[in-house]
């Protein structure tokens, strides 16, 4: 009986502690827009994770299927992959590489006006090397551009439910509605 008193006390202390730091589970992302374009079909794995990504982060947005019926259209304007040598044994061999992954997206409104500029993320990993099991290595690299691919996404999330981009949303707004007076 004492010991549940005391291992409740220790929980309440723990979570005052993490609350008293700043502490939370990230929540939903309020983006600033209703509507969503994706130039990426939904049918490519990375379609279909850019989407799953944004559902589950902002869950009153909605993606639509035609530009035209988008309050703003993300546009991934390039994805790019790279692949180059770090070191290298004493007979030549490549002994690791560097992987990169760097995707370039755009956010325009309904009128074509930016909101997000071109922007370019870049995710870099490092992968051991040995032409002894060359196969397993390769499954390895494909599994590291996924997961590089994965943190890009929640990077482009997080950067559509910044502040920048409310306010540069919120501004696009007010000229349209200024415009049509």
């Amino acid at each position: 009986m004492v010991s549940t008193a005391r291992r409740a006390l220790l929980v309440s202390l723990c979570g005052a502690t993490l609350a008293a730091c700043g502490f939370k589970l990230r929540g939903p992302i309020e983006l600033p827009f209703s509507s969503l374009y994706i130039n990426v079909p939904p049918n490519t794995r990375f379609g279909a994770q850019l989407r799953r990504y944004i559902q589950a982060a902002s869950p009153s947005v909605r993606i639509v299927e035609r530009p035209g019926d988008a309050e703003v259209q993300l546009q991934i304007l390039d994805v790019e992959r790279d692949r180059r040598e770090i070191a290298l044994t004493a007979q030549g061999r490549v002994q690791e590489y560097e992987l990169t992954l760097r995707l370039t997206f755009q956010v325009i409104d309904a009128r074509g006006e930016l909101v997000v500029p071109p922007t370019t993320l870049t995710a870099m990993r490092s992968l051991p090397y040995d032409d002894n099991v060359a196969q397993a290595k390769e499954a390895e690299a494909e599994m590291l551009y996924e997961n590089m691919q994965a943190n890009l996404t929640q990077r482009i999330v997080n950067r559509l439910g910044s502040t920048e981009t409310r306010i540069a949303t919120e501004e696009v707004v007010r000229q349209e509605q200024n415009g049509n007076r």
